[in-house]
C-alpha cells in the first residue's frame, strides 16, 4: 500500500481544476463512450484511452497531413500525390521555414501537438485529485485506473519530446501548487523519468489488481477497451515500451539505455498484437474516424518508389510468391497494368509507385497516366490507376481498422536492432529477429484486410453509382470479376513468406552495421506504413534510415529534411521567460537529442535513383 500512495503523493496536475462528476462528464466528447463506464475513475481512465492521438490517428490531422504532400509523410516519404509540374507548390520543397513547405499549412501540425499533450494530461490530473478523496478498499479497487492512466501520460509525454525536444515537464503539472510558469526540461532527464517509472508500474502492477475485488476487477475488465482487464498484457505493453523507449537514446546514453534492456529482455514481452476495437463501427467515408482523411485525400495516397521497390521487386512483372514481399497485395492497390494476358484467378497485375524523381513521372503522365479521383470505386481505381495506393479494402473502407498500441513484427524490430548493436542478449541472431518481423507482420496485415467491411460484405451487394460490385457483376465485368481477387487477396503459402524472409535475412546478414540498419528500418516502414507515420518519423530522424528519393521537381534537385516540430506560437506569449530559454530550438532544424553525434551530420539520400 505504501507505494500506491507514493504514486498519488508523486503525481502533479495540469492547471487548477474542479472535480466533480458533472465537470467531467462535459469533457467526454463521444457519449457511447461514457455510456459504458459505471464510475468516475475508470471513465477517466477510458477517456484517456481513446483520446485521438493517443493510439488512434486524429481525422483532422491526418487529413492535413496528407493533403499537400508537405508534411510528414510526404517528406519521410510515406505517401504522396502523383507528382508533376502540375503541382506547382513542390517547386519549394526545400523551404523549412514553415511558411511555404513543410509546416506551411494553417491547420499546423506544430501549432496543435504541444498542446494536445497537456489538454490530454487533465484527465489524468482529475484522476489524480480524485483519488486523493478515497481511501482504503475504495482507493485498492480504483488505483488501476491512476496507475495505467500515467502509463498512457508517460507514452504521450515521450511523444511529445520526439516531435519538440525540450518541453514542460517536472514542473507543468502543478498549477494547484502556484506553478504557473513551468521550466523547459532537459528532454534526457524526462526520457530517465518515463523509463524509470514505467519499470516501476510493471514491477507494482500486479500486486494493484490484486488487492482489488471481484467486483472491481469485473468492472476494471469493461473498462479496459484494450486489454480487456488482462494485467498481464498491460505489463507486457510495459515491457515493449520500455524497449522502444531504451533503444531510441541508445544512441546517446547507452549506459543508461542498457540497463533498461538488460533489465526488460528479462521480462514477457507481447505475444500478440495489441490493438483494439474503437468504440464504434461506422463508415470511415463519411464519419470522424481517422481513415476518412485518407479517403479524402486519395489522391496523395500513393506508395512511394522506396517502400514499394523493397515489396515488388521488378515493376515490370505482378506479384511473385516467395520473390516479393507477402504483404504486398494487402498493403498496395495493384495498378492496370497487366503483365501478360488477363486472369481473373492469378494476381497478373502490376504495382508501381511514385518516385520523387517528378520529372521522370512527367511525360507518361502527359501521354495519359491517370488514376481515380474517388477512393469509392474499387473498379475504377483497377481500370484508371496507373500508381499504386494503399489498399482501399485495408485501409480506406476499413470501418473495423483498430487502434493500434504494439504489435509483435515492431517489437521483433526492435530486438533486431539489440541485437545488430549488442545492446543486450536477445536470445536469437537479428537476421532471425528479422524472419519474425515479417512473418507477424504478414499475418497482422492480413488480419486487417480480412477484418475490413469491404472485404467481408461489399462482395454480397452493389451501391449506387457502381461504387462496388455485388457477384453478377462479377460474372459479367472483367473488372469486376478480377476485383474479387484484389479486394480481399488469399495470404501466400508459408512456404512463400519464408522464402521471401530468408531472402530479406540472408542481405541483411551480408551487410555491415549501417547496411543492416538500412534493411530493419525498411522493414519497420512497410510495417508502420500510414497506421504509425510521426513513430516513422522519429526512427528515420534517429538512425538516418532508410535512406529517400531525393525531390527532382522541374530541374531542381531537393533533398530537405525536417529534424523536429517548432513550437506553438502562442508560447511566447504564455511562458515567456522560460520559452527564451529554448528559443534556439525553435525551428524545424535542429535535431532532437537522440539523434547521436554522428548522425547529425547526416542528410539521408540516396545521391540517384538506382539505389538497391
Amino acid at each position: 500500500m505504501k507505494k500506491i500512495i507514493t504514486y498519488i503523493m508523486a503525481a502533479v496536475t495540469v492547471g487548477s481544476f474542479t472535480s466533480c462528476k458533472k465537470d467531467l462528464e462535459s469533457q467526454f466528447n463521444n457519449p457511447a463512450v461514457y455510456a459504458k463506464v459505471e464510475n468516475l475513475y475508470g471513465g477517466i481512465f477510458l477517456k484517456m484511452l481513446t483520446e485521438n492521438k493517443v493510439y488512434s490517428q486524429d481525422y483532422g490531422e491526418f487529413y492535413w497531413q496528407f493533403n499537400a504532400g508537405t508534411e510528414v509523410p510526404g517528406y519521410a516519404q510515406i505517401a504522396q500525390r502523383h507528382i508533376t509540374d502540375r503541382y506547382a507548390w513542390f517547386l519549394n520543397f526545400d523551404d523549412l521555414s514553415g511558411t511555404n513547405a513543410f509546416g506551411g499549412n494553417t491547420n499546423n501540425l506544430w501549432n496543435n501537438r504541444f498542446n494536445d499533450f497537456y489538454t490530454r494530461a487533465r484527465s489524468w490530473a482529475v484522476l489524480k485529485d480524485e483519488l486523493s478523496k478515497i481511501s482504503g478498499q475504495a482507493l485498492k479497487d480504483n488505483m488501476i485506473y491512476y496507475t495505467l492512466s500515467t502509463v498512457i501520460k508517460d507514452y504521450s509525454a515521450l511523444l511529445t519530446v520526439d516531435f519538440y525536444n525540450s518541453i514542460p515537464y517536472s514542473e507543468a503539472f502543478k498549477g494547484t501548487e502556484g506553478e504557473f510558469y513551468p521550466k523547459f526540461d532537459d528532454p534526457l532527464e524526462i526520457y530517465k523519468s518515463v523509463l524509470d517509472e514505467l519499470k516501476q508500474i510493471s514491477t507494482d502492477l500486479p500486486g494493484i489488481y490484486d488487492e482489488m475485488s471481484a467486483l472491481s476487477k469485473n468492472l476494471f475488465a469493461t473498462n479496459d477497451l484494450a486489454m480487456k482487464g488482462d494485467v498481464d498484457k498491460w505489463v507486457r505493453y510495459i515491457n515493449a515500451l520500455r524497449l522502444k523507449y531504451a533503444v531510441r537514446i541508445s544512441g546517446v546514453a547507452e549506459d543508461v539505455a542498457k540497463v533498461h534492456l538488460q533489465d526488460v529482455l528479462t521480462k514477457p514481452l507481447p505475444a500478440a498484437d495489441y490493438v483494439w476495437d474503437l468504440t464504434t463501427d461506422v463508415a470511415p467515408e463519411s464519419n470522424g474516424f481517422w481513415l476518412r482523411g485518407l479517403g479524402e485525400n486519395s489522391f496523395a495516397s500513393f506508395i512511394p518508389d522506396i517502400i514499394m521497390r523493397r515489396m515488388h521487386r521488378d515493376s515490370s512483372k505482378a506479384y511473385t510468391p516467395g520473390t516479393d514481399d507477402p504483404r504486398l497485395q494487402v498493403l498496395a492497390m495493384p495498378t492496370k497494368y497487366f503483365d501478360g494476358a488477363y486472369s481473373s484467378t492469378v494476381n497478373k497485375r502490376k504495382y508501381i509507385g511514385v518516385s520523387y524523381n517528378t520529372d521522370a513521372q512527367k511525360p507518361a503522365y502527359v501521354a495519359g497516366e491517370r488514376y481515380t479521383t474517388t477512393p469509392n470505386s474499387f473498379i475504377l481505381s483497377l481500370q484508371q490507376n496507373a500508381k499504386s495506393q494503399y489498399h482501399l479494402t485495408t485501409f480506406t473502407h476499413n470501418s473495423n481498422f483498430p487502434a493500434y498500441m504494439m504489435s509483435m513484427a515492431e517489437v521483433d524490430l526492435l530486438l533486431a536492432e539489440v541485437a545488430a548493436k549488442n545492446l543486450g542478449n536477445t536470445g536469437k541472431a537479428a537476421s532471425q529477429h528479422i524472419k519474425d518481423a515479417i512473418s507477424h507482420s504478414t499475418d497482422f496485415w492480413y488480419a486487417r484486410n480480412e477484418e475490413s467491411r469491404m472485404a467481408n460484405s461489399f462482395r454480397t451487394k452493389a451501391l449506387n453509382g457502381g461504387y462496388f460490385v455485388g457477384p453478377a457483376t462479377f460474372a459479367t465485368n472483367r473488372f469486376g470479376e478480377d476485383s474479387a481477387l484484389y479486394m480481399h487477396p488469399a495470404k501466400p503459402s508459408t512456404a512463400d513468406i519464408n522464402k521471401f524472409s530468408d531472402s530479406i535475412a540472408t542481405r541483411f546478414n551480408s551487410k555491415d552495421l549501417e547496411g543492416k540498419m538500412e534493411i530493419l528500418m525498411q522493414q519497420k516502414y512497410i510495417h508502420l506504413n500510414i497506421m504509425a507515420p510521426f513513430e516513422l518519423w522519429s526512427e528515420i530522424r534517429r538512425t538516418r534510415h532508410p535512406y529517400l528519393e531525393p525531390m527532382t521537381f522541374t530541374g531542381k534537385v531537393m533533398k530537405p529534411f525536417p529534424e523536429r516540430l517548432r513550437y506553438p506560437t502562442i508560447t511566447l506569449g504564455t511562458n515567456p521567460e522560460e520559452f527564451l530559454k529554448v528559443k534556439d530550438q525553435d525551428n524545424f532544424t535542429t535535431p532532437i537529442f537522440w539523434v547521436p553525434a554522428a548522425k547529425r551530420g547526416v542528410n539521408p539520400y540516396w545521391s540517384d535513383y538506382n539505389y538497391e
